[in-house]
C-alpha cells in the first residue's frame, strides 16, 4: 500500500510537471487570430486558469497522498513505540522473575543454595533423577499407557518426525509433572487426577508410591532405606509397594516380604519429600515467557524479520539450563502449547491438514529458534533435533 501510494504520487507529480511544461512552450509560440499574428502570452489568462485547474488538481492529489503517508507513518511509529515499551517491560519482568529465584538443595556432602539462573541447573538435575527412576517403571508401552492417550501421542509425533519415541514422550511428561507439582498431599492429588486418564491405574499408583518414598537427604535413615529400596529389581519394588498399600488400607497381606516395623516405618508421612515441587517457581516463569512471545508473534505492525530480531533479544536472556528445562517443558503436557499442540483458531469443516497448517504458523519454538543454543546433538540422551528438526542449532554453524 505504501509503495503504491509513493509510485502514484511520483506519477502525478511528473504528469503535472509535464503538462505545465507542454502548455508553457505551446502557448509561448505565435499563432494567427483573424489573420494577424499575436503572441499568445498576452492573452493567456483564461488558459492559465485551465492549466491551473488540471495541474493544481494533480499536485493537490499528490499532496493529499503524501500527507496520508506521513500520517500513516506517524501512526505506525507510535504503535512501534507502544509495542517496544510493552515488550521491554515484559523483558524487564522476565529478568526480575529469574533474579527472584532461590532453591536450597541437600547434596551428598553439602547443602547448596542456588540463586538466579543456577536454580534451573538444580531443577534440571532433579528432573533427570526423577526421569531415570520413572524409566524403570516403563517397561512396555502398551502395558502402562492407555490406548487413547497413546494414540494422541502418536498423532502428535507423526506430525513432527517418524523417529519420536512415544514412550519417551510419556516418561518425560510423567517425570516433569512429578518435579513440577511435587509429591506432597496436594501435588499427589493433582498428579493422580492428571495420570488417571493416561496410564494404567495400578501402574501410576505404584509409581507415585515409590517416588513418594524418597526423602530429602537430611533424613539419613530414610534416605539410606530408599537407596536400598531403589537397588532392588522393579518386580520386588512393586511387591513391597503393594504390601505397603495394603497395610495402609488395613487389608490382609499374604506372604509378606516386609516386617511390621518396616511397614510402620514406611507408612509414616512425617518427613519432607525429595520432590517438593516447583510450581511456584516455574509456573509463573513459563506463563510470563509464553505470553511475551505470544504478544510478539501476534503483533500486526511488525514483519517476520523484525519479530525474529525482538525474539532473539529475549532468547539471549535464556541460559543453557533455562533452554534445557524449557525444552523438557515443551514436550510435557504442561508446555505443548508452545509448539507440539500450538494454539489456532478453528472454523467449521476443517480437516486435520488444515488444522496442522494453522498450527505450524504458531510454532513459537521453531519460529524464534528458542533452543538454538543447546550444545551438541543431545542432552542426557534426549535428541532435541528429533522433536524440533527445523531449528538452526548453534552447534551446526
Amino acid at each position: 500500500m505504501k509503495t503504491l501510494l509513493l509510485w502514484a504520487s511520483a506519477l502525478l507529480t511528473v504528469l503535472g510537471i509535464g503538462i505545465s511544461v507542454y502548455f508553457f512552450y505551446a502557448l509561448s509560440a505565435p499563432f494567427e487570430i483573424n489573420g494577424e499574428g499575436e503572441w499568445m502570452m498576452d492573452v493567456t489568462g483564461q488558459v492559465g486558469d485551465f492549466i491551473g485547474g488540471i495541474v493544481g488538481t494533480l499536485f493537490a492529489l499528490t499532496g493529499t497522498a503524501l500527507i496520508y503517508l506521513s500520517f500513516r507513518e506517524q501512526t505506525t511509529q507510535n504503535k512501534r513505540e507502544a509495542f517496544e515499551a510493552a515488550f521491554f517491560e515484559m523483558l524487564r519482568l522476565h529478568r526480575e522473575n529469574v533474579a527472584e529465584m532461590r532453591l536450597s538443595r541437600s547434596l551428598s556432602d553439602h547443602q547448596e543454595l542456588a540463586e538466579n539462573r543456577k536454580v534451573f541447573r538444580l531443577i534440571y538435575a532433579e528432573f533427570m533423577e526423577c526421569y531415570f527412576e520413572v524409566k524403570k517403571f516403563f517397561r512396555k508401552t502398551d502395558d502402562y499407557i492407555l490406548p487413547k492417550y497413546q494414540a494422541e501421542l502418536k498423532r502428535i509425533a507423526d506430525r513432527i518426525s517418524p523417529y519420536i519415541d512415544v514412550k519417551e514422550m510419556a516418561m518425560i511428561d510423567t517425570a516433569y509433572c512429578i518435579v513440577f507439582f511435587g509429591i506432597g498431599n496436594e501435588g499427589e492429588q493433582v498428579l493422580t487426577h492428571r495420570f488417571r486418564s493416561r496410564y494404567n491405574n495400578a501402574h501410576f499408583r505404584e509409581l507415585l508410591a515409590y517416588i513418594k518414598l524418597k526423602p530429602q537427604r537430611e533424613d539419613e535413615k530414610r534416605f539410606q532405606n530408599f537407596v536400598y529400596f531403589r537397588s532392588l529389581p522393579v518386580s520386588a519394588q512393586r511387591a513391597k509397594i503393594r504390601e505397603l498399600y495394603d497395610y495402609k488400607r488395613r487389608a490382609t497381606i499374604t506372604n509378606p516380604t516386609l516386617s511390621d516395623d518396616e511397614l510402620r516405618f514406611l507408612a509414616r508421612n512425617d518427613y519432607t519429600k525429595y520432590y517438593g515441587g516447583h510450581q511456584h517457581r516455574l509456573g509463573h516463569y513459563f506463563r510470563h515467557l509464553f505470553q511475551t512471545y505470544k504478544y510478539l508473534h501476534y503483533h500486526h505492525n511488525l514483519d517476520r524479520k523484525e519479530k525474529y530480531l525482538y525474539g532473539k533479544t529475549l532468547r539471549a536472556q535464556l541460559s543453557t539450563y533455562e533452554q534445557a528445562l524449557f525444552f523438557i517443558n515443551s514436550i510435557s503436557t504442561l508446555g505443548m502449547k508452545w509448539e507440539l499442540l500450538a494454539e489456532y483458531k478453528r472454523t467449521e469443516n476443517m480437516d486435520e491438514d488444515q488444522v496442522d497448517k494453522l498450527r505450524r504458523k504458531n510454532h513459537l519454538i521453531t519460529e524464534y529458534n528458542l533452543i538454538k543454543n543447546l550444545p551438541g546433538e543431545s542432552l542426557f540422551g534426549f535428541r532435541y533435533r528429533t522433536y524440533y528438526p527445523e531449528i538452526k542449532y548453534e552447534s551446526e554453524e
